[in-house]
């Protein structure tokens, strides 16, 4: 991995630069200690990713007030995870705001990761039809006529306005004809930064807000299938109040300000550290700290 420091805002005092040595470390040490483990390393790797998994569609589904509480989420994550979940039809909203989450976000990993598929608008919506199958709108669109679909509506949040709907299809291809170029570029100079990665593409996705519903939990799914694929973690935005607000205030200040995707990116790169050292933690032997 190298860092692109230019690309970050900071958070805080903390260095971009030195915060990327650090995570990179870990996940050097993680790789070697992962070699010398076998079978049960990648057994502790599998346990600790399910968990993971389960915390990023809390923390995600938070941001939106949606959703059930964490060990709920969690009891409900792990079955799909597992590939132990039955589908059943009639589910309260909360449940299913979970389910259709988990079962997106498992669907997406295993195109874009376990497949090593590309990243393509036609994966997009299927990835969108999955996260809100059943769900309708808060403003009452039913489900059929949204779900996987491109909006034909103006929206905006606040100040921000989104991309006017005759122009998604166009910016949409724009956006996968972008990042098909960056892996290409990652490909033939062997130079990769994950987490500026994740974060261009998930804040470019939200600037455009595709989708009558879900675009904010679809960025974050795009979000962690990169880190997932580039970085071998996931990250939990949201998780819980005071990290929900700095998440919408660093989204705010990009769409406001037009400010780009740096601030996330720092947001990002600290999670991810915290994230190794879990996993470093699990390897270890010692208790999760």
């Amino acid at each position: 991995m190298d860092s692109n420091a230019r690309a970050y805002i900071p958070l805080d005092e903390d260095s971009p630069k030195d915060l990327f040595k650090k995570a990179t470390d870990f996940y050097n040490i993680i790789q070697e200690k992962l070699k010398d483990k076998g079978n049960e390393g990648t057994a502790i790797i599998s346990d600790t990713l399910t968990r993971h998994l389960g915390t990023v569609i809390f923390g995600s589904n938070y941001i939106e007030r949606a959703g059930l509480n964490l060990e709920e989420t969690i009891k409900i994550c792990e079955i799909i995870f597992r590939g132990e979940f039955t589908p059943a039809s009639h589910i309260i909203r909360s449940r299913r705001e979970v389910v259709q989450h988990a079962l997106a976000l498992n669907f997406l990993i295993n195109e874009m990761v376990v497949k090593d598929k590309p990243l393509s608008e036609d994966l997009i919506l299927r990835t969108h039809r999955i996260l809100t199958e059943y769900i309708d709108t808060a403003g009452g669109i039913p489900w059929m006529e949204y779900s996987g679909r491109y909006r034909n509506v103006h929206v905006h949040a606040g100040n921000t306005n989104f991309v006017a709907p005759n122009y998604v299809p166009a910016k949409m291809r724009e956006l996968v004809a972008d990042f098909e170029r960056d892996v290409h570029k990652i490909e033939s100079t062997r130079v990769l930064d994950p987490f500026t990665l994740a974060a261009k593409y998930c804040n470019d996705f939200v600037m455009i807000h595709p989708f009558a519903d879900g675009n904010g939990r679809m960025c974050r799914l795009i979000m962690n299938a990169i880190l997932l694929k580039y970085a071998g973690i996931v990250v939990c935005l949201g998780e819980h109040d005071e990290s929900r607000r700095q998440y919408i205030d660093i989204q705010k200040r990009a769409g406001e300000r037009m400010e780009g995707s740096g601030e996330l990116a720092a947001l990002i790169l600290k999670k991810s550290i915290a994230r190794y050292r879990t996993i470093k933690q699990k390897i270890s032997g010692k208790k999760r700290g």
